[in-house]
């Protein structure tokens, strides 16, 4: 076990892409340290990690991401929320959180969430006069929505590797998805009132109504989405296809922003993005097949369980972990590489696997704003040009909702657990 890990973190310290360094590290093991497993085995596990109906869709709902950021349907949906709540004090951080909740109803990815309404949003505000910084945090932190409100690409990542029902989990992450939305707008009332932050100009009846119906196509794209999900009329994979039809029909012949020239490189955008997911999901597939085989999950057990037996201590105990891991490791390879160590752990203490993968994304997209690795403060400087210092001055309120949430649902299972039991 120590060569196949030392090798692991050797080749992640050198900088070597981390679906290379899985399948690498996987076969010096079988080459050196295991003499009874043939390499062929690593080929087999490999092939079968992402020979998976559950992952086809993937590409379909990021592709559906990709339409609706390039089609135009972001830039209604920001209007839209601005003429409804942008009067009120700081109103334009409660658009920022109104518009990435709609918008995770159908993408489910929070890198192409934040670079969609951070791109039109961080101007905007810094223009009405919030604080740049500000700006950029709730922007941020409120893209971290998007992979817990269904449907997720992370949740079918981790229904692939725990081996539970894809459907169930997206039921199971929408009520926390939700109470995400209210703590972060309850986070942003506190410190838009405390600041003393702008208010902007009271939209008319007329122009509310009007941001409505230029707005309510997009506003119904989710509905549809997650509805024929829910109602059980399709699988997620199918949910993705429509997906991805609404949004090229919307873009391409009811609002004329996206043009058939554009569609090549959104393929090309959306191809490369699923190549890189598959590819670490087939690499750790075989990565977890071996630590299975050398007595990992009952080597783990057993170090949890002389800790305490109580499942509250063991989920307390790996929540900060995770947190840790998380401010240093990219949050997919995290949960592609724990998933199948904590899965026979979860069944000893008695917790519901569905359940714990909601903490597990939530607590990843926590990672996705703690330095050095998180993603999504990259993303945000990326776009803005603001530095990490101005942002994480204004983040930690918004870290602050965002950790209560998981604990919230972490020892309260019935938050999770509520919808897909109606199932």
């Amino acid at each position: 076990m120590l060569l196949l890990l030392g090798t692991l973190l050797l080749l992640l310290v050198l900088g070597i892409p981390v679906a290379a360094a899985i399948g690498i590290s996987s076969a010096v093991y079988v080459l050196f340290g295991a003499t009874s497993l043939q390499p062929v085995a690593i080929a087999q596990m490999t092939v079968s990690g992402a020979n998976q109906y559950i992952l086809l869709a993937v590409p379909f709902f990021i592709l559906a991401g990709e339409l609706m950021n390039a089609g135009g349907i972001t830039k209604r949906l920001v209007d839209f929320a601005q003429a409804a709540v942008g009067s009120l004090r700081g109103g334009l951080a409660y658009v920022v959180v109104i518009v990435n909740m709609i918008m995770a109803g159908v993408s489910g990815a929070a890198i192409a969430d934040a670079a969609a309404v951070g791109s039109v949003m961080i101007p905007g505000m810094i223009k009405s006069g919030y604080r740049r910084g500000f700006a950029a945090a709730i922007n941020a932190s409120a893209a971290t929505v998007g992979p817990v409100i269904p449907p997720s690409v992370g949740f079918i990542i981790y229904a692939s590797l725990a081996n539970v029902s894809v459907g169930k989990l997206f039921l199971a992450g929408a009520i926390p998805g939700f109470i995400m939305c209210l703590y972060l707008l309850a986070a942003c009332y506190i410190v838009a009132r405390n600041a003393k932050m702008p208010k902007g100009r009271r939209s008319s009846t007329t122009e509310l109504l009007r941001g409505l119906w230029y707005a309510l196509l997009a506003i119904l794209m989710p509905v549809i989405v997650l509805g024929s999900i829910i109602s059980a009329v399709v699988t997620p994979t199918e949910a993705g296809v429509i997906a991805v039809l609404y949004s090229l029909i919307l873009g391409v012949f009811v609002y004329r922003e996206l043009h058939f020239r554009q569609i090549g490189p959104i393929l090309a955008k959306a191809a490369k993005q699923t190549s890189v997911i598959m590819f670490i999901i087939a690499s750790a597939k075989a990565f977890g097949w071996l630590l299975t085989y050398m007595g990992a999950p009952e080597f783990l057990l057993n170090g949890f369980m002389s800790i305490s037996q109580k499942p509250w201590t063991f989920l307390l105990v790996l929540n900060v972990a995770i947190i840790i891991f998380g401010c240093f490791m990219e949050g997919g390879s995290l949960m592609i590489i724990l998933t199948p160590l904590l899965i026979p752990v979860l069944k000893a203490y008695g917790i519901d696997p569905i359940h714990f993968g909601v903490v597990f994304q939530l607590n990843i997209m926590i990672g996705l704003l703690t330095p050095p690795i998180g993603m999504l403060l990259y993303v945000i400087m990326g776009i803005s040009g603001i530095n990490m210092q101005e942002i994480l001055k204004d983040l930690w309120p918004f870290l602050i909702a965002l950790i209560m949430v998981l604990i919230l649902i972490t020892y309260i299972p019935a938050i999770t657990m509520f919808l897909p039991n109606l199932m």
